[in-house]
């Protein structure tokens, strides 16, 4: 399973959170995807929700930006900094864990 850290040319890194006692799976993302995911986050709804992440087993999804900036996607929340906001279909997430290239997510992870 890759397990990649080093930044991609644009610098945009895409992970999910799914190990404990190792490192977390991550992979370059293309600016193309980059920018479709930072208009699904500023197409969602502010949010005061929150919702309870397992200590162990899939705990979401990540999305690193070239300036160090993360979002973390965990089923119908998505948060960046200290702002948190409401993803019903879940369409970061899963855009997010459908760019992971084939054998790098543990099959139970490939959904959220």
């Amino acid at each position: 399973m890759a397990t990649s850290r080093s930044t991609s040319e644009n610098g945009w890194i895409a992970g999910a959170l799914v190990f404990s006692g190792r490192p977390d799976p991550t992979w370059p993302i293309p600016p193309e995807l980059a920018e479709e995911l930072v208009a699904i986050w500023e197409s969602l709804p502010p949010t005061d929700t929150t919702v309870s992440v397992p200590v162990l087993g899939y705990r979401g999804c990540s999305l690193r930006d070239p300036e160090g900036r993360l979002w973390i996607a965990y089923h119908e929340l998505v948060t960046h900094s200290t702002e948190k906001r409401r993803d019903d279909e879940r369409r970061f997430e899963r855009t997010v864990l459908s760019s992971a290239p084939t054998g790098v997510l543990p099959p139970s992870t490939a959904e959220g």
